[in-house]
């Protein structure tokens, strides 16, 4: 339910430079690519993933410039770059609260002047354990629309918003640097 949002927020931002915060297959890379530089190479966007499964390295992997397989917390630990997006999508579930709080501060810091963060996430509790064999992918947490909000996020979609059914209704959350 996210990708159209998702892709009329890239159509509107028209970010340079792409920072995705747990890329796993790297289907927001595709989205990217596909509204950002209309598939075409020489690629307009800087990419840059980051992903701690190994494991689900695929041929998308390729459409990024550049890729750090660790863990998002020590890449925003060493990561000095501003970028005009930053992307969480369906990741932030998966850190304890006061873990996840610091996630979100850490991105913060990577978004430049009029860039954004952008964060997608389950607006509901959905159990799930480790998937695809990535212990990783464990929920730990439940962000909905109401805590974004208290952190400065404006809403783009929840569970407010007309979704498709079946799926789990989802959250888009922006946050802008100005």
């Amino acid at each position: 339910m996210a990708i159209p949002t998702f892709a009329t927020e890239l159509i509107r931002q028209n970010p340079g430079t792409v920072l995705d915060l747990g890329m796993g297959f790297g289907m927001l890379g595709v989205a990217v690519r596909q509204w950002l530089d209309l598939g075409v190479q020489p690629w307009r966007t800087h990419l840059v993933g980051v992903e701690i499964w190994p494991a689900y390295r695929n041929p998308v992997w390729d459409l990024y410039n550049l890729i750090f397989v660790r863990d998002l917390r020590e890449h925003l630990n060493l990561d000095r770059q501003q970028y005009a997006m930053v992307l969480i999508g369906d990741v932030i579930e998966h850190f304890e609260d006061e873990v996840a709080i610091e996630v979100l501060e850490q991105a913060r810091r990577l978004v430049c002047p009029n860039g954004s963060l952008m964060v997608i996430t389950p607006d509901d509790a959905m159990e799930q354990g480790a998937a695809h064999g990535n212990p990783y992918e464990r929920h730990r947490s439940v962000w909905t629309s109401d805590r974004f909000v208290e952190r400065g996020f404006e809403i783009l979609i929840d569970s407010k918003t007309p979704q498709l059914p079946p799926a789990t209704p989802t959250v888009v959350a922006r946050w802008t640097n100005a």
